[in-house]
């Protein structure tokens, strides 16, 4: 039993650990452009806050962050190409 809950939980870390690895720019290109443009996203010129509720809005159709990509995205954006 512990030796199958030390598997179970070394995938669940690695897992976490490959997700937050992922530039803000791979996140876009790899889970945003499932359902928009990838043009779109970088065109749009949005405050911090309205990137927020956009990611926030996002979220709650289904789209999967944690807070460390969530952060990282609202950032990236920003800035300018």
């Amino acid at each position: 039993m512990l030796k199958m809950l030390s598997i179970i939980l070394l995938f669940v870390i690695n897992s976490v650990a490959i997700a937050s690895t992922d530039s803000p720019k791979d996140i876009i290109e790899k889970r945003c452009t499932t359902c928009h443009n990838v043009s779109l996203i970088y065109i749009a010129k949005k405050s911090n806050s309205e990137w927020k509720k956009t990611i926030d809005r996002m979220l709650s159709y289904g789209a999967r962050l944690n807070d460390e990509e969530k952060q990282a995205l609202i950032k990236y954006l920003q800035q300018p190409e």
